[in-house]
């Protein structure tokens, strides 16, 4: 006769190892997935996770989020095409969960790179990790592909918890640091960087036809550069010793500090953002 004791969930007997907390009903388990739409993934981090759990049934799906909400990966190795996990599990050694991109060729990147070129602030959208659907498609995959898993745990199944658990952990550190998932596709910010310099640069050579040049494109977002007073935002001890140079005595240094300090007041009061308007007073006509 079994002892009651012991709970049976799928191949494995919890017994005595403590308090563990299960989800017992459709609807704890529907909470517990549904909890990944609270994460505030950056777009590849997000499409990352679809990819995966599109392969994934409910139960890994819950229990790999778990995981990965536990702390249980605990490392991450970039390779060519494809990421290393390590991730803490049942037994004393932890498992090792290969996390593979779907393919793409030296020319397959090239266009994704080409389509970075092309749209407006692009680079700028990479290097902060807005990425569009477009760019989504070419790095991380698009909806129809899926990413593959391999891991030596003894799960078989296309995504074991562990790949789930690895999943959500690779999308953190894409949200943390954009720049991975060109890690992954062995190019790099830097590296992408040039590229588009110098694609941009044969664009420039290759004269344009006469629709092109009608029609153009998107103009890029001007720089927003931070507006700062010169003398309030720079080290005075600079002028003071700059004027020393031409100074005869400390006094005369102190005073063509002052000077420069005064006409400078009177440019900034000047200027039309801070010009003050003077109303005259309505006894102005009035003999004094």
């Amino acid at each position: 006769m079994a002892d009651s004791r012991r709970v049976q969930m799928d191949n494995v007997i919890y017994a005595n190892f403590g308090n563990k907390k299960r989800v017992s009903t459709p609807e704890d388990r529907t909470q517990v997935i549904n909890k990944s739409a609270e994460k505030q993934f950056s777009p590849a981090g997000k499409r990352t996770v679809a990819l995966t759990e599109k392969n994934a049934d409910s139960g890994r799906r819950s229990r790999g989020e778990q995981y990965y909400r536990n702390g249980n990966v605990t490392g991450l190795k970039v390779l060519d095409g494809r990421v290393q996990c390590t991730v803490a599990g049942s037994q004393n050694e932890p498992f090792i969960t290969t996390v593979t991109f779907p393919y793409r060729s030296s020319e397959k990147l090239r266009e994704a790179y080409a389509v970075i070129a092309d749209t407006a602030n692009g680079l700028r959208l990479v290097r902060e990790g807005h990425l569009t659907s477009s760019m989504l498609d070419h790095l991380v995959g698009n909806l129809d592909e899926s990413i593959y898993f391999d891991c030596t745990c003894p799960d078989h199944s296309l995504v074991c918890k562990h790949a789930v658990a690895s999943a959500y952990y690779v999308a953190e550190k894409m949200t943390a640091n954009p720049a991975l998932i060109l890690d992954i596709r062995g190019q790099g910010m830097a590296g992408l960087e040039a590229l588009i310099r110098s694609y941009h640069t044969r664009i420039e050579e290759t004269p344009e036809d006469n629709e092109s040049f009608w029609e153009g494109k998107t103009i890029p977002d001007l720089p927003d550069p931070k507006i700062a007073p010169a003398i309030d935002d720079s080290d005075i001890n600079f002028l003071h010793k700059a004027l020393r140079l031409v100074s005869y005595t400390s006094l005369e240094q102190l005073r063509a500090v002052s000077d420069i300090e005064d006409m400078y007041e009177i440019l900034v009061s000047n200027h039309p953002d801070n010009r003050r308007v003077f109303e005259e007073p309505d006894d102005a006509d009035e003999d004094y």
